[in-house]
């Protein structure tokens, strides 16, 4: 088990662990460049586990500058440099939760271009990049240079991830406590945060940007791909549930499977199992048992910075306190609401 990424001080970081290895064969003069940053004062995010170290990504501003050290040069505007990126593969979607970070921090601060350099024999790595919207624009040596505006939009859900268009159907889509937080990490509630620890996991569906969720409710069938998710966390009965039942994050349907889609059990598990908050044995319940059921495939785009509760939601919202909020329709005006009131930056949004 690991904790959440951490922003860390470079000169908090240990260079001696076998982590770097790779980077000093790579690049010449790695350690002499990785002090002069510490010494800067500068930080990276990082993740450990058990071993050591997993994750490495040290970002850099680079704002209006002409980038000439690269073939063709980069004409300037708002960008975001990813100086260095590493992670040592084990099969939990490492990566995706990497790119998200990045993702975040250039929504954070606005950038309108994300780019960075890779060696071409690091072919997973530029399949993942190229999924989300990165794009080979050049050469550095070497290296291949890969690029992803922030600033324009494609029509495909994964190449313009993380941000999304309004003009989507939009569905508030129910997710009970104990599945939650494990499958959307970064949305993880105040009162939660002193159990993190034992709630997230470094595990496939924690750390993957895909995930799935399964649902018995045959509605959820007429969701279709672009089509937008408002996650609902159900009250965990610590208190009424006009407060304690809040949405808390946005997400988009890529596509829906019935259980006959799957030949047999094993595909199914191979499919799902990756990007599924639910074990093993849960998943082996679910397909075995005579009741039909419903895979959801999602892309996760945001974490609401300020929850929405259940009553603004009744109260300011107009929504249906009558109604059983598992699987239901918003309307334009309450999904702006909900975009509203939970502070989701405009970055985020294709106009």
């Amino acid at each position: 088990m690991t904790q959440l990424f951490q922003y860390k001080p470079l000169k908090d970081i240990d260079l001696k662990e076998p982590f770097f290895d790779s980077l000093r064969l790579d690049y010449a003069g790695f350690d002499a460049w990785y002090k002069r940053k510490a010494d800067g004062g500068r930080k990276a995010f990082v993740l450990y586990g058990q071993q050591g170290l997993l994750a490495f990504v040290f970002l850099k501003s680079e704002i209006d500058e002409c980038i000439e050290d690269v073939e063709p040069p980069l004409e300037p505007c708002r960008r975001l440099k990813v100086g260095t990126l590493k992670i040592e593969a084990h099969q939990t979607n490492l990566g995706e939760r990497a790119l998200k970070i990045i993702f975040d921090e250039a929504i954070l601060y606005r950038f309108e271009e994300i780019y960075l350099t890779s060696f071409p024999k690091h072919t997973s790595l530029i399949k993942l990049l190229e999924t989300y919207g990165f794009k080979q624009i050049g050469r550095k040596g070497g290296e291949l240079v890969l690029a992803k505006s922030m600033a324009s939009s494609s029509g495909d859900i994964q190449c313009d991830y993380p941000r999304f268009s309004l003009d989507r159907r939009v569905f508030l889509l129910a997710v009970k406590p104990k599945y939650h937080t494990e499958l959307f990490p970064d949305s993880i509630l105040n009162n939660e945060q002193a159990q993190s620890k034992g709630l997230i996991q470094d595990c496939s569906h924690t750390n993957s940007i895909r995930k799935v969720y399964i649902s018995r409710n045959k509605e959820v069938t007429t969701l279709r791909e672009g089509d937008l998710l408002a996650i609902y966390r159900t009250s965990d009965e610590q208190a009424p549930a006009h407060y304690r039942s809040v949405v808390t994050s946005i997400c988009t349907v890529r596509e829906v499977k019935a259980k006959e889609c799957w030949k047999n059990y094993e595909e199914f598990l191979k499919d799902v199992l990756p990007y599924s908050v639910f074990s093993r044995e849960e998943l082996t319940n679910f397909y075995h048992q005579k009741e039909d059921f419903y895979v959801i495939y999602m892309l996760y785009n945001c974490a609401l910075p300020k929850r929405v509760t259940r009553k603004s939601l009744i109260e300011e919202a107009r929504m249906d306190g009558k109604l059983r909020w598992g699987f239901l329709p918003l309307t334009n005006e309450q999904f702006k609401y909900i975009l509203d009131k939970g502070d989701v930056s405009k970055g985020l949004i294709i106009d």
